[in-house]
């Protein structure tokens, strides 16, 4: 990350400012103009915009795919909450998983990133063959903003704003136009009617004789002169919340990926400035100014140290510097702001028959060998003026770092918030390696694996109470395109401490998870995070035998008989 020093005018929170004195040029593809003194937002704007509807009033208006609103109906705020004796049918929780995908990318486009901007364009074709392969290339969304707060989707051509990739600060100028864009992109302009690419169904949104690779070259890249202070979480939540263009569907899984080589920094306007005032001066991690470090210390907390710490976490500050649980005091938005957001956009999916799971990954700050070895980096710098800049040292490359080009702060906040929402899959990967191909497949590849899985949004009921396991009174039935019959998916049976398929003949079969905190001997009961993050006590993963197809149009119908309304959690019965 680089202070730009005009800042763009931005239209969340920022926590901090760029050095004072400093002339140039900034803003960025996600900002409307310019401005000059603190880059700390707009203040007559909240970021909010119209909210997730709650599930408790009577008739609630979806936001979901606008152009198909529906209704709720699982409760009255006049009557109080319904009951399943007397409707049975919102008791009554029925989805289909469908090979779809809604894939956003928040992508870091500050000062610092033309390099990795870059390195991702050259992977994209990667994770587009991937994704393809996973069958669930023949529909899907990929939307990109950045992390200027608002979370604008665009999907124009980088050579079509090279302006974005020039950035003028105190210490010189950058031209990132060869790098970021030019060595990846070869069309000048796209034509594309939405501000995402699509394929669905076999067809895409993209002009004729182009292809999706080709075109997330161009697209991709976001430029280096957006805000110096990155809202990485703020941008996907009104990325999410202000989907005025109907990016979201209902029948689709929806995954998001951050790519960043900073820490996230999303905060009330009043609040950025704030810190980046001299009354904020306690935050300061620079001796003489506001710098990215005041975010570090406002949202995180360590243990062990000074040089070394032996763990980093984050925490909710308020203005004393003391930790809170008053939102209204939080430096800082808390966690729970955003897993709140997904939470609510899968149930409110699922109380639509709709797909609720959700991938969340992360390219930052972390060692390129963390998945392998558990061991995350938090120690000072070794260089004074990078420690200054940023509250602490880089979490990979560590040596080759410059106060002007980090390789990767530990992402302290982004990777609480991804593993929030982790499944078996790995979601975090380094920023720091040469070649993010890897990493992108791997997401690919979890992106085909989360369409086979659904975390049931409420209390399922028990169908067999004479044993001591939760039986889930639940049926899965698989439907095929055309007049092919419908088949009943079958449960998979354990066999020495695994799992098999019930029958030669069988090439699918679903499994139950049910334990919710590793209570039992069996590890293939073991729900995941993401289940648990949304209160479900039961999650359901469809197996398939490899290489065996699947036709298009397949998708598998489950219906759950629950104790409570769609979103209860078995706790609040």
């Amino acid at each position: 990350m680089r202070h730009p020093t005009l800042a763009a005018l931005v239209i969340l929170a920022g926590c901090g400012r760029s050095p004072p004195g400093i002339t140039g040029t900034g803003g960025g593809g996600s900002g409307d103009g310019a401005t000059t003194g603190l880059d700390v937002g707009d203040s007559t704007l909240d970021g909010t915009g119209p909210s997730i509807p709650p599930v408790t009033t009577a008739t609630t208006a979806t936001t979901i795919d606008p152009g198909t609103t529906s209704t709720s109906t699982t409760g009255d705020s006049s009557t109080g909450p319904l009951s399943c004796a007397d409707s049975p049918d919102v008791c009554t929780l029925e989805l289909s998983l469908r090979r779809a995908v809604d894939i956003l990318f928040v992508i870091d486009n500050s000062g610092s990133m033309g390099g990795e901007q870059g390195t991702l364009a050259e992977n994209f074709a990667t994770f587009i063959d991937v994704l393809e392969g996973q069958q669930v290339g023949a529909n899907y969304r990929i939307g990109i903003t950045t992390t200027a707060g608002n979370g604008s989707l665009r999907a124009t051509s980088c050579r079509s704003r090279l302006d974005e990739f020039l950035f003028t600060w105190q210490f010189g100028d950058i031209d990132e136009q060869q790098r970021g864009c030019l060595d990846h992109c070869e069309l000048d302009t796209i034509a594309i009617p939405d501000p995402w690419v699509e394929k669905s169904n076999g067809e895409t949104n993209l002009p004729p004789g182009v292809g999706m690779a080709e075109a997330l070259q161009c697209v991709g890249p976001q430029g280096i002169n957006g805000p110096g202070l990155e809202k990485h979480l703020e941008s996907m939540r009104n990325a999410l919340v202000n989907d005025t263009e109907g990016f979201i569907r209902r029948d689709a899984v929806l995954a998001v990926i951050f790519v960043t080589d900073e820490a996230d920094c999303s905060a009330d306007p009043s609040d950025a400035a704030w810190l980046s005032s001299d009354l904020g001066m306690a935050f300061w991690t620079h001796p003489d100014r506001a710098s990215s470090g005041v975010c570090w210390t406002a949202g995180v907390s360590c243990t062990g140290g000074p040089g070394v710490y032996d763990d980093c976490v984050a925490v909710n500050k308020d203005r004393d510097g003391l930790v809170t649980t008053d939102e209204d005091e939080m430096l800082l938005y808390p966690l729970s702001r955003y897993i709140d957001v997904l939470t609510d956009i899968a149930e409110q999916k699922q109380q639509e028959g709709g797909q609720g799971e959700v991938l969340v990954a992360l390219l930052g700050g972390v060692p390129v060998d963390y998945p392998e070895t558990g061991v995350l980096t938090y120690a000072d710098s070794a260089f004074q003026d990078f420690n200054w800049e940023y509250g602490i040292g880089p979490g990979c490359g560590v040596g080759t770092e410059t106060f002007q080009d980090p390789p990767g702060i530990p992402p302290v906040r982004l990777r609480e918030f991804a593993e929030a929402f982790a499944t078996t899959e790995r979601n975090l990967y380094s920023i720091c390696s040469d070649d993010y191909g890897g990493a992108l497949s791997q997401i690919a590849d979890a992106i085909g694996e989360i369409n086979e899985r659904a975390c049931i949004n409420g209390c399922v009921v028990d169908g067999d109470l004479a044993t001591p396991e939760l039986d889930p009174d639940c049926s899965l039935v698989e439907t095929f395109a055309g007049p092919v019959p419908d088949e009943p998916v079958p449960p998979c049976v354990l066999v020495d401490d695994t799992w098999d398929f019930p029958a030669p003949e069988v090439h699918a079969c679903f499994r139950a998870l049910t334990d919710l905190d590793g209570s039992t001997p069996n590890v293939f009961d073991d729900m995941s995070a993401q289940c648990l993050t949304v209160g479900s006590n039961v999650e359901f993963i469809v197996e398939r035998r490899v290489g065996v197809p699947i036709a298009a149009g397949t998708s598998v119908d489950v219906s759950c008989q629950l104790a409570a309304p769609v979103g209860t959690t078995c706790d609040e019965i």
